[in-house]
């Protein structure tokens, strides 16, 4: 998924739950975050400390991918949740991320632990991201496997609108230009073979495995499903949470599915998706909206490094650096994943 679902889609989630502007910009803002999250350099202080930020992605050619320690530190715990499908049968088919799998929905269940927590907007966020995900990159694996490639020329995508379709083909041939001869190329790791067609909300399309299984996706069902179990999460995180929560009545999903799915199906750039998405709120659409709503928007240098090592220095408390939370919940997601998830269904080895 894009900015237009992981923030702007999960502001509008968080908002028709109940939860409050303020707190709603966090939970959208961690949950974008997760793909801008890519620096891993140690943030020194004025005083010589350091805050040693929890790196959540690369970028598509960045070499890291090719290392199996960043793709088990990245990928797998914020990008390709393992399904650990019952029918799985070996490793590579238990890592194999699937939507709403039991890994899945633990990691909801973890979240909503820190609910009441000053990370508790920061981790649903991230989970948000997490869970999300499942519903766009599921049939892949966050590790370099042959798993992950597709057949050439297989790839068929139904787009009713020219200037889009040639929109996506440029898109995707571009990114091929991009990784040619690249270690992203060789390396197969995630939907890498098909580009970003996993990201795009309105998109039928079909491809064939290395083996010949032909897979057939509809992401627009895809996300409304995901949509549909947010706003169930977020629902839960508001719950008994006055802190977070807003005194305007929540809308149910049956009340907002209908102008999701208006959104999820016009075939748009991600420029002209965002906009639907802050039409919809401006115009009371999907929850009550005020002032805030109306001016919601999204820049990742709010969080990077620079910002928070500029709030240290300006005598700012842990409690006001979002930047800061940001990576303490990260790192608490990721050790949850890596050294008790996992282990608890075969995948890693606990550290105990």
């Amino acid at each position: 998924m894009q900015i237009d679902m992981h923030f702007y889609g999960v502001y509008a989630l968080a908002r028709s739950t109940g939860i409050k502007p303020d707190v709603s910009r966090i939970i959208a803002f961690a949950s974008q975050f997760v793909d801008d999250a890519i620096d891993d350099e140690a943030i020194v202080l004025k005083d010589q400390r350091a805050v040693l930020p929890t790196m959540t992605a690369h970028k598509t050619i960045d070499y890291q991918n090719t290392l199996p320690g960043d793709q088990w530190k990245v990928w797998v715990p914020f990008h390709f949740l393992p399904g650990n499908d019952a029918s799985a049968q070996n490793f590579v088919e238990k890592m194999v991320c699937r939507k709403n799998s039991a890994p899945a929905q633990a990691i909801l269940k973890h979240a909503l632990i820190y609910k009441k927590d000053p990370i508790g907007p920061h981790i649903a966020g991230i989970t948000a991201h997490v869970y999300a995900d499942t519903f766009a990159h599921y049939g892949f694996v966050g590790l370099s496997r042959d798993w992950n490639k597709v057949k050439n020329d297989s790839i068929e995508v139904k787009v009713r609108v020219k200037s889009i379709s040639n929109y996506v083909e440029a898109k995707f041939e571009s990114f091929k230009a991009r990784i040619a001869g690249t270690f992203a190329e060789a390396v197969p790791v995630g939907h890498g073979a098909v580009a970003t067609f996993p990201d795009r909300p309105y998109l039928k399309w079909r491809y064939a495995q290395e083996n010949g299984n032909v897979v057939k996706r509809n992401n627009v069902d895809d996300y409304l499903e995901a949509g549909k179990n947010l706003h169930g999460f977020l629902g839960s995180f508001v719950k008994d949470n006055p802190t977070h929560g807003s005194p305007q009545t929540p809308r149910t999903w049956d009340a907002i599915a209908s102008e999701i799915r208006k959104i999820l199906v016009k075939e748009a750039t991600k420029e002209k998706r965002i906009e639907l998405w802050k039409k919809a709120i401006a115009g009371n659409k999907l929850f009550n909206a005020v002032n805030k709503d109306k001016a919601i928007d999204y820049s990742e240098k709010e969080w990077k490094s620079a910002r928070i090592a500029y709030h240290f220095a300006d005598q700012g408390d842990i409690a006001d650096c979002n930047g800061y939370l940001f990576h303490q919940a990260a790192w608490k997601h990721r050790s949850y994943v890596l050294h008790d998830l996992l282990p608890s269904i075969g995948i890693t080895l606990r550290l105990s």
